[in-house]
């Protein structure tokens, strides 16, 4: 039930902002997800946080917040069986996609 990024990550969206700065021709998706514990506007509301603790890291990072557009999926993409804590804990996540700039 937590919106903040684990200090593990911290090194690896670092060094996401690196390429985001190099390749700034792309608009970066950041989709958060939860598992289905709990009711459905929970886990979107908390989905939509995960989302937006990405987004504002790399905003943090220098990177153009005009350019992230973070969304919240609550748990209607798993991508794991959510009948298991091993697949429960794979559903909660955040993805990130870079997406061309076609003008």
């Amino acid at each position: 039930n937590s919106a903040d990024i684990s200090a593990s990550f911290y090194q690896v969206l670092t060094s996401v902002a690196l390429v985001l700065k190099e390749f700034d021709k792309t608009v970066v998706d950041i989709a958060g997800h939860a598992d289905s514990s709990g009711p459905d506007d929970k886990n979107l509301e908390l989905s939509q946080r995960r989302a937006g603790s990405v987004s504002g890291y790399l905003a943090g990072q220098g990177i153009n917040p005009q350019r992230l557009i973070a969304t919240g999926y609550g748990e209607t993409r798993p991508i794991a069986s959510n009948d298991t804590a091993e697949g429960r804990a794979q559903n909660r996540r955040v993805e990130i996609t870079l997406l061309p700039v076609t003008q």
